[in-house]
């Protein structure tokens, strides 16, 4: 826990469900191999808290140079720890659903995973060989990506 802002530390979890990733460079599928079929798991790094709040010793954020920031994150959390909220800013991600994990008896959330999709692909190289019922699995997929996106916006 930290003794400054009486917060423990996040864990985040990004899953890319896109379904390049359920795909192997053998033009087979190979979401079988995969515990759970689908996923890619990312860490992000280089994290930096800024809190809403009116004393400026709990805001370390300095303006330094952020060029290597690529996506951003927003979580919102209440006074208790509970989540209320996930935002994803980025140019190569769009983000499906997201949900706080807790390790305790208390609410306060100590991890937070998102799942996101990247940019959808050709995967005419990697489909050429597969049987039907494997491509309209795909597809069913892609479309419910699809249109929890366009639902979001």
């Amino acid at each position: 826990m930290d003794a400054q802002t009486g917060m423990r530390p996040l864990t985040f979890t990004v899953y890319d469900r896109n379904v390049k990733h359920m795909l192997s460079y053998g033009n087979e599928s190979s979401s079988h191999y995969t515990p759970d079929g689908n996923s890619h798991a990312m860490f992000p790094t280089n994290i930096k808290y800024v809190f809403e709040d009116d004393d400026t010793s709990l805001t370390p954020v300095e303006s330094e140079n952020d060029d290597g920031i690529e996506n951003i994150i927003l979580v919102n959390l209440d006074e208790s720890g509970t989540l209320s909220g996930v935002e994803l800013i980025s140019d190569q991600f769009e983000m499906l659903s997201y949900k706080g994990v807790t390790n305790g008896n208390d609410q306060m959330i100590d991890d937070v995973e998102l799942e996101v999709v990247s940019q959808f692909t050709d995967l005419s190289h990697l489909v050429h060989d597969l049987p039907l019922d494997e491509l309209i699995k795909l597809y069913m997929i892609q479309n419910e990506q699809m249109q929890t996106i366009s639902n979001s916006i």
